[in-house]
């Protein structure tokens, strides 16, 4: 027969003719004829025989031009060059074939074209990955030629020095890459790469590593880099100034003590005060010591405010951090002698002005005495003749108010501020209406928010200030109940059309938006747009949101199967665990193919963290014995018997038995039973128990069980309750009542056993498939054992509705 099929469809095929498959019971029918047609045409079988008439048709030139488009998902939005280096990442998980070396620079060229591109986790550990490999490139062609040019290099160090969330251990991966290749570059090169690994190390939280690397480092190596001395001396003093800017990121005032006494040791550096007070002060203000802020405060407000150095915008910044620190640790007179100190000056700069009066509203003043303020401040310019040395409260100086009241809560107050601006003729910009937006949220006055949002449509947006709050309106917008879907989308295409940040939450909320409305392309769409620019903290939350709405009971399958297809395209990186329990879901949900289905994309995957372990078999052949579902058994074993990765111990072995006896194969069951006891490991009490309801489903398992129990008894092993209740079961379960009664009443007699409840539920529950042996069992019961017998009654005996059988409501599951 297969030659004869084989060598029909060959003759078919080289014939150009259909093949004929409508007497096959099992055929899938095609779309190509699942359609109406017209035109109908009868085949001649090969040998003669007639078939019947089979309906053919073809587009022309099977362009099928008048179907509706399909509408195709968007591409993910990657940085340049970030799908080579993700290619290259994942060629070397799969130990295949790399790309050129010199395609991997371009990549990176591309990538740091913009100027101090912020580096997340995600791409420090690419760039990494992509370094590495460029520079062992290097070793292996041409040392005197370098892949890497020293442009790259130094935007590499650049941008990795600014980025002010370089706190992962891939930021840490490749700052020590740089430091450690720093020595194949020029001067200004190094001393960049230098000052990203203290700031890294810093940011880490190991501010010891970043000053014992200036400990260890040879100040004479510096100086023969620099021409001049003086260049020298300014570069070692930039170093110490990092290391201490590095250990006042820590917790420990001692580190930061010791590191002051080092620079203070070496007098020849002659360190900027300013570079050294700026991080005590920063320090310290995370303190409640009041002696140590007053200090650094009259430090570095000595030399910023004499010798006007680190501009006006730092100056005011720590003036207001100070301030807002003494009204939050109750130091209101050290506040108020800041303020006069500051007012000593002739004219103050307008930025000290504006956070002076943020401190009077912190003190209790309120909206009228501050309009006073403003006056008073107004009244000061009669004592310069040049306008450009005017102090005029404007816009900013309502904001910062209204900012603050914002920050205590106090909508109130807020609208007092932004009130007595307008008395003033100063009116709303774009930063009133966000504020005003945030604190209308705050008290979840979402429609009062979205008003706010109007008017802040009609301002100047290119500052892009907004944007943090625009994505709390969304949120907001998209948790509340009473406003529809066009609203919410009106709001987030304004922001879109900006290509302005999404931030996670906002992609979050409008993913389940969508995937309630079954809009499937447009989650894809959603998050390959935004997804692929978070770090991996933020992906994270949300593949864990989207997951959670994928394994919720409540969620129909239907949405629960599109949300898991959508995370496994989108968040390739979703770990072994989330799959595992996506699988365990949709075996809950009674649908094994899908569960299948998943467990097939863990055994393709590429990442090792991914492909499935023991446990995930054991998982799978668990659920697949509840279901009783023999198909995707057979499946999750054969792509066991294929895994070389999985080497079998007792306890999968003891998951394939049970799985193997609750599908109705427990003859295979035992044969793994057999694979246990050749075993080095060999079986558990589990064991034990799984082989007993192996033999007690088995065509004459009780011949099998009498063995097993007379090898137990022959070896000494301790027998307990449960033991003799699976022994006894596998005996009745194979209709052998008889020798299963006298055994517990002997058993019983010796005091081996109690008979309680337990091992009757077990006897009456393997006699099920022998209704009259369940009566038998029933009357010897209640003869020999009423107190037990009533105790199993008090438990619960069911009755199967369809076979009429009774079963005891005990628990005999037993786990592998």
């Amino acid at each position: 027969m297969p030659s004869h099929l084989t060598r029909y469809v060959l003759r078919r095929i080289l014939a150009n003719e259909p093949i004929v498959h409508r007497a096959c019971p099992r055929r899938q029918a095609s779309n190509a004829l699942s359609r109406t047609r017209t035109g109908i045409r009868s085949w001649k079988a090969q040998h003669g025989g007639a078939v019947a008439s089979v309906d053919q048709w073809r587009t022309f030139l099977n362009l099928n031009m008048f179907a509706p488009k399909k509408r195709q998902a968007r591409e993910a939005d990657l940085e340049p060059g970030m799908e080579e280096m993700m290619h290259l990442a994942k060629m070397q998980r799969m130990n295949a074939r790399l790309p050129p070396p010199r395609d991997i620079v371009q990549a990176l060229v591309q990538y740091f074209k913009s100027p101090l591109r912020p580096i997340n986790d995600r791409a420090a550990k690419l760039v990494a990955q992509s370094l590495e490999y460029c520079w062992a490139a290097d070793t292996k062609e041409s040392p005197s030629r370098r892949l890497i040019p020293a442009n790259l290099f130094l935007a590499i160090a650049k941008a990795l020095k600014a980025t002010r969330t370089a706190d992962t251990e891939a930021h840490l991966t490749l700052s020590t890459l740089l430091f450690e290749n720093r020595h194949l570059y020029a001067s200004n090169n190094r001393m960049y790469a230098i000052l990203a690994h203290i700031r890294v190390l810093g940011l880490i939280g190991r501010p010891l590593d970043a000053r014992r690397l200036r400990v260890s480092s040879s100040d004479a190596e510096i100086k023969a880099e620099c021409a001049e001395e003086g260049a020298a001396r300014t570069r070692i003093g930039w170093y110490w100034a990092a290391a201490l800017e590095a250990v006042s990121l820590g917790h420990s005032e001692r580190d930061l003590l010791d590191t002051l006494n080092m620079i203070s040791e070496r007098e020849w550096l002659e360190p900027q005060p300013q570079r050294l007070a700026e991080p005590m002060l920063a320090f310290y203000l995370r303190t409640a010591n009041l002696e140590a802020v007053q200090t650094w405060w009259k430090q570095y407000w000595h030399f910023a405010a004499e010798q006007g150095s680190g501009g006006e915008q730092f100056l005011a910044a720590n003036f207001d951090a100070v301030l807002r620190w003494c009204v939050t640790h109750q130091q209101l007179e050290f506040g108020h002698q800041v303020v006069r100190q500051a007012m000593n000056d002739k004219n103050p700069p307008k930025l000290i002005w504006d956070a002076i009066f943020v401190w009077a509203a912190a003190t209790g003043k309120g909206a009228d005495e501050i309009g006073r303020m403003l006056d008073v401040m107004q009244k000061s310019n009669e004592d310069f003749s040049d306008p450009t040395e005017w102090r005029v409260p404007d816009i900013s100086t309502i904001n910062g108010l209204v900012e603050y009241a914002t920050s205590q809560q106090d909508p109130y107050l807020a609208e007092r501020f932004i009130a007595l601006g307008q008395t003033r003729s100063i009116e709303p910009d774009a930063r009133t209406y966000q504020l005003q937006m945030q604190y209308r949220l705050n008290v979840s006055d979402v429609d009062g928010a979205l008003i706010a949002y109007k008017n802040l449509q009609t301002m100047d947006l290119s500052s892009n200030q907004d944007v943090p709050t625009v994505n709390e309106l969304i949120v907001a917008l998209c948790q509340s109940k009473r406003h529809d879907f066009d609203t919410v989308m009106n709001v987030a295409m304004d922001l879109a059309d900006r290509r302005a940040r999404f931030e996670p939450p906002t992609v979050t909320a409008l993913a389940l938006l969508h995937l309630n409305r079954d809009e499937m392309h447009d989650v894809i769409d959603l998050l390959n747009t935004h997804a692929h620019h978070y770090s991996s903290a933020e992906r994270d939350k949300i593949r864990a949101t989207i997951l959670e709405f994928c394994l919720n009971p409540q969620t129909p399958t239907s949405r629960s199967w599109d949300a898991y297809k959508i995370l496994g395209a989108v968040f390739d990186e979703m770990p072994r665990s989330e799959r595992t329990a996506a699988m365990a879901s949709f075996f809950t949900r009674e649908r094994p193919d899908m569960a299948v289905f998943i467990f097939n994309e863990m055994r393709r995957h590429s990442r090792a963290d991914t492909m499935p372990v023991i446990d995930t078999y054991v998982t799978s052949f668990l659920a697949s014995a509840k279901l009783r579902d023999l198909d995707s058994l057979e499946l999750i074993h054969n792509q066991l018997k294929l895994d070389y990765n999985i080497d079998s111990n007792t306890y999968l072995l003891n998951a394939m038995m049970i799985a193997y006896t609750a599908c109705g194969r427990p003859r295979q069951a035992l044969a793994f039973w057999d694979d246990i006891i050749a075993s080095r490991e060999g079986p558990t009490y589990n064991s034990i128990h799984i082989a007993l309801r192996a033999c007690e489903k088995a065509p004459f398992g009780d011949l099998r069980a009498k063995q097993l129990w007379a090898k137990l008894r022959q070896m000494g092993v301790e027998l307990d309750q449960s033991m003799w209740a699976s022994y006894t079961a596998a005996l009745a379960g194979n209709g052998d009542i008889d020798t299963a009664l006298t055994i517990v009443e002997e058993a019983e007699a010796k005091q081996d056993v109690e008979v309680d409840a337990f091992l009757l539920g077990s006897l009456y529950d393997a006699a099920a498939r022998h209704a009259e042996k369940q009566d038998e069992l029933e009357a010897w019961a209640k003869d020999k054992f009423p107190m037990a017998w009533e105790a199993l009654e008090k438990i619960g005996i069911e009755v199967n509705e369809q076979s009429g059988t009774r079963v005891p409501k005990v628990d005999r599951s037993v786990e592998p």
